[in-house]
């Protein structure tokens, strides 16, 4: 299976974290953004997505969104009609990490539940005093400290 993950944002959030995933890992192929900021509409990144379907039909593409029911994320949901196409909303870079890293020989749709969840257990809030929040054998597992 090939895959391709396209970012998707308002302002800058899709090329902003694609450049943090560059730090984190290097290179990424197979990986591009669009921002909201570069275009006169959502339905312009919609048209740019469509083309690169229609050259790579083989292709699974994984279309990350910043925001439920935000604009981005509406229109890119056309791209649904497509057997290939996948929209998450509320992207965020672990997000991107896990989707990027997964192993490629998992059905494609378990890789996509996996890095949801993964990423619903990355949020955490944390106040004073931290023992509060966390205990200290959790501190030590995620090297907080």
């Amino acid at each position: 299976m090939t895959k391709k993950i396209i970012l998707a944002s308002h302002g800058r959030f899709a090329s902003g974290m694609l450049s943090a995933a560059k730090m984190i890992i290097g290179e990424l192929k197979g990986v591009d953004s669009f921002d909201l900021e570069d275009y006169e509409s959502p339905y312009e990144i919609y048209k740019n997505i469509e083309h690169a379907m229609k050259q790579e039909k083989d292709t699974v593409f994984l279309i990350l969104t910043d925001l439920l029911g935000g604009s981005v994320n509406n229109q890119l949901l056309e791209l649904c009609t497509n057997k290939n196409v996948y929209v998450i909303a509320g992207a965020n870079l672990g997000m991107l990490l896990e989707l990027y890293l997964a192993d490629d020989n998992k059905e494609i749709r378990t890789i996509i539940k996996d890095s949801v969840e993964a990423s619903k257990q990355n949020i955490r809030f944390f106040g004073y005093p931290i023992n509060d929040y966390v205990d200290h054998k959790e501190l030590m597992e995620v090297n907080l400290w």
